[in-house]
């Protein structure tokens, strides 16, 4: 078998499995907004909070779409050595996608529905930064999958990050919690 057949029936088996992960999850959704509609239940999320999570997505996009034209210079050049590793690239596109539209949903106050009323509901997006800490660590002591440090650094500049939004967030709120009160 040719190595043509193999990246072909490789890729089609991959689309396959991503079809056959998304395909219930997207039925499940699809059968729960319906019964929400029976129900007469308002939506999770408003209008306003869906554009703030689609202008995400489109800042994400680019955020991505940057960092892998960024990587692929790098890598033709072979400047660093790092820049070869698939997974390390895919690891790092992923905690940058997830970062820029994590964090620019908690600055439009879009990242939790609004129906949520607990104070702290955004600091949730930390406990995937702690996620992606364990999995990209790249040391002997932990479960690390990756070659190099680079998704490592990544978690870490996503989790300092997001904790400096979410503490900016926390303090405006404050703020605007003490000018009401007369």
């Amino acid at each position: 078998m040719s190595e043509e057949t193999k990246t072909i029936i490789t890729v089609a088996l991959l689309v396959f499995a991503a079809a056959a992960w998304i395909w219930p999850l997207a039925l499940g959704i699809h059968l729960e907004q319906e019964a929400r509609k029976k129900r007469n239940e308002p939506p999770q999320f408003d209008e306003r909070q869906r554009l703030a999570q689609l202008r995400a997505g489109n800042r994400a996009l680019y955020a991505l779409l940057g960092l892998l034209i960024i990587w692929t210079i790098l890598d033709h050049f072979g400047w660093f050595s790092w820049t070869g590793s698939i997974l390390d690239m895919t690891l790092c596109g992923l905690i940058l996608a997830w970062g820029v539209w994590a964090s620019d949903c908690i600055l439009h106050d879009a990242f939790v529905p609004w129906k949520d009323k607990r104070k702290d509901a955004d600091a949730s997006a930390l406990m995937y930064c702690w996620m992606l800490l364990f999995w990209t660590n790249p040391s002997d002591s932990g479960p690390g999958v990756c070659d190099s440090r680079m998704p490592f650094i990544f978690s870490c500049v996503y989790v300092a990050v997001l904790t400096g939004l979410i503490i900016y967030k926390m303090r405006k709120r404050k703020s605007a919690e003490v000018e009401e009160a007369p």
